[in-house]
């Protein structure tokens, strides 16, 4: 075996996968020009139904893939930019955009020291976009619920006796993200 066959491959999604973001996110968008309210709450159904099936693959793999983020960050990028200019309202994407920074950045140091992967940072973050749509600067309080989510999850798998390995922190954060864009549609 040379040292190239050693090397393991990934599956490359090419731009296509990100095209369909884009058109399925320019579709969503264009809801919030008929019916803000409608919008909200259509666009609240569609995001938790990704972030389901993007939290179903890290309890399969542990792994958060770019190819499943990136288009989810894609989406949620459209989202705060239409609805900023539909609005009329910069601060709508201000907002959004400041709270899934920091969002990315409080994840990444977690990261850095082991209690999350980097997968986790890129989920959480365009999902605090798009919650930062609705609930505004206090999306940030997505990583507080998702780790306490978490945390309890973890608690009541070892006090069944289970183990005590890592878990898929995925849907925690999927939990998480819709639940600070409800609570940002329904205030």
């Amino acid at each position: 075996m040379t040292a190239v066959e050693s090397v393991p491959t990934t599956r490359r999604h090419g731009i296509g996968v990100y095209a369909a973001a884009v058109v399925g996110g320019i579709l969503l968008a264009s809801i919030a020009y008929l019916n803000v309210q409608v919008y909200a709450w259509v666009a609240l159904v569609w995001f938790a139904v990704a972030a389901a099936a993007i939290a179903g693959v890290d309890v399969r793999t542990r792994l958060l893939p770019n190819r499943f983020t990136g288009p989810l960050a894609v989406a949620s990028g459209l989202q705060v930019a239409v609805l900023s200019v539909q609005q009329m309202d910069p601060w709508i994407a201000a907002s959004a955009v400041v709270a899934s920074g920091i969002v990315f950045a409080v994840y990444v140091a977690m990261g850095m020291a082991g209690w999350f992967g980097f997968g986790d940072a890129k989920f959480a973050a365009a999902l605090a976009l798009f919650a930062g749509i609705f609930a505004g600067w206090f999306a940030i309080y997505a990583v507080p619920l998702a780790v306490l989510i978490s945390g309890v999850e973890r608690a009541i798998r070892m006090a069944r006796g289970g183990d005590r390995r890592a878990h898929a922190h995925g849907p925690a954060i999927a939990i998480a993200g819709i639940a600070v864009a409800l609570v940002g549609i329904l205030t």
